[in-house]
């Protein structure tokens, strides 16, 4: 597969000889500004939006437009990787994240700060997606290539956990100084890829697919911006339905495009391979595990078990480390050919049954009955993820590995979504009608039953509820307690349910044959 690629540099290893260690630490390094930007985004966007006196609908796009952007133009810079070099294309998304991350620092007005972030989200697309896509050129042969993609997962967690805590600090000690991690950390790889990282590009004739990619951009941002409504706003509402459906209906309008295009810019029908199609599977689940780990145990400490957001953030540690420290383990199993079914089919039940136990936590769990079961949540997730991301670079056409390779974040930040916005709305969608439930049992008039809600939301936002007597305080403390842990339980039991059949359809997937090579 790389053999036959274009190469500016002789930094590449001889086949069935280990990765460059230089070369991978440079695409790792290319890929994280991209993981850290939520973590510092989340903590100063709150600042930026007061001190920039944002509308709510500024901030409602502040939250989320660099993430639109990565889904707009992921695909479209996977795109341009290959026909233009990879390399080439994932520095100058790095020049462009970094560019973005400054203009959002400096910003003294909403719109500059909105352009700041849209820019950085057209240069996360190309510089994470394009350092996954390069690891064939650093590491040709099956073996050394599955070794690769299980290290630089590793690598780029471990990172993540560490620039993550500084990104954190520093966007809490003022949000200006917070978003210029990012970019240091960009040119910081930009420079060490520049020496490293050989040129990757297939010689290919034609024109360039801007309708397909065109429809892939609309179809990605109106779906994801759908979802994520869903997580506040239910799935009942129309800014949830309408740009869903519309972006259900313009994605199928591309897989039809890219179907009949003859030089197509993604092969739809590249995806009838049983590994790739299982790969997509296997990405969406995976990320929709993480996103329900990661939202409902830090609503659940935080709410019932009163931890501070530095505990939530220390108690989620085990699941980060077990992805660290299995990365190696699970890279040598897909290097020696353990079967992909079997990888990706107990990483999915596994998560599936973490899920599961930890959705019978009670009011007074302790943290270390949650220590196991993120330790193994964390090996589950390596199982199921490295496979999957294997197959995006083993299996992708030479001449088309940059948008192949790309569309692995798509898969998952769809997933990921999903994750919030099916969990969210299955714990609200269930706690009020609980609660109703219950105070209902206990006598409350429909007047009584409005009043205790509004104790319950003001203890949750203050931990008090002063001016209300005490007693009634307490009794609606311990009904509302009672409502969210049966509800956080069903909710974690659903997604534990959808992980299962995930698991399920991959294995159906992978238990088909590949069809014949045109």
């Amino acid at each position: 597969m790389a053999g036959s690629s274009e190469t500016a540099t002789g930094h590449v290893s001889a086949e069935g000889s280990g990765p460059s260690w230089k070369a991978l630490l440079g695409l790792v390094g290319a890929s994280v500004p991209m993981e850290i930007d939520p973590v510092i985004h989340n903590i100063a966007v709150v600042a930026a939006s007061n001190q920039l006196a944002m509308s709510g609908g500024d901030r409602a796009l502040a939250a989320s437009l660099a993430t639109l952007c990565i889904a707009a133009f992921i695909l479209t810079t996977g795109s341009l990787g290959d026909r233009f070099g990879r390399r080439r294309v994932m520095l100058l998304g790095l020049a462009v994240a970094a560019a973005g991350g400054a203009i959002s620092a400096v910003a003294g007005s909403t719109p500059v700060y909105l352009a700041g972030r849209a820019i950085s989200g057209v240069g996360f697309a190309a510089s994470f997606g394009l350092s996954f896509a390069l690891l064939p050129a650093i590491a040709p042969g099956p073996q050394a290539l599955a070794r690769a993609v299980a290290t630089w997962l590793g690598l780029q967690t471990a990172c993540l956990v560490g620039l993550s805590l500084i990104g954190g600090y520093l966007a809490g000690v003022d949000w200006r100084i917070g978003y210029l991690l990012g970019p240091i950390v960009a040119l910081l790889a930009l420079a060490w890829c520049w020496k490293t990282i050989p040129e990757a590009r297939e010689a290919r004739s034609g024109g360039f697919d801007a309708i397909g990619l065109a429809l892939v951009a609309i179809g990605l941002v109106a779906t994801l911006y759908g979802i994520s409504n869903a997580a506040s706003a239910g799935w009942g509402q129309a800014r949830v339905l309408l740009p869903l459906l519309g972006g259900l209906v313009v994605l199928a309008a591309f897989a039809l495009w890219e179907a009949r295009h003859p030089q197509p810019a993604f092969p739809i029908r590249i995806f009838g391979d049983p590994q790739l199609l299982a790969g997509a599977v296997t990405s969406i689940g995976f990320n929709a595990a993480i996103a329900v780990i990661g939202l409902q145990l830090s609503l659940l400490w935080q709410y019932v078990y009163r931890y501070t957001p530095l505990e939530v953030s220390l108690g989620e540690l085990p699941i980060i480390l077990a992805c660290i420290a299995s990365a190696a383990w699970v890279g040598a199993l897909v290097a020696r050919g353990v079967p992909m079914r079997r990888l990706v089919v107990s990483g999915l039940l596994a998560l599936s049954a973490m899920l599961a136990v930890m959705a019978f936590a009670g009011r007074t769990t302790p943290y270390w009955l949650f220590v196991g079961p993120l330790v193994v949540a964390g090996v589950a997730v390596m199982l199921a993820q490295t496979p999957a991301a294997n197959a995006f670079v083993a299996k992708a056409p030479p001449a088309l590995v940059g948008a192949i390779a790309s569309s692995r974040t798509a898969f998952g930040q769809f997933g990921y979504a999903l994750g919030l916005a099916l969990s969210s709305s299955l714990l609200y969608g269930m706690f009020s009608p609980l609660l109703r439930e219950r105070l209902s049992a206990a006598g409350a008039s429909p007047a009584e039953q409005a009043q205790a809600i509004g104790i319950l939301r003001t203890w949750l936002q203050t931990h008090s509820a002063a001016g209300f007597d005490a007693r009634l305080v307490h009794e609606v403390v311990e009904n509302g307690t009672v409502a969210y842990l049966e509800s956080y339980r069903l909710t974690l039991l659903a997604m534990a349910a959808l992980l299962a059949v995930l698991a399920g359809l991959s294995f159906w997937i992978l238990s088909r044959r590949a069809p014949p090579a045109p």
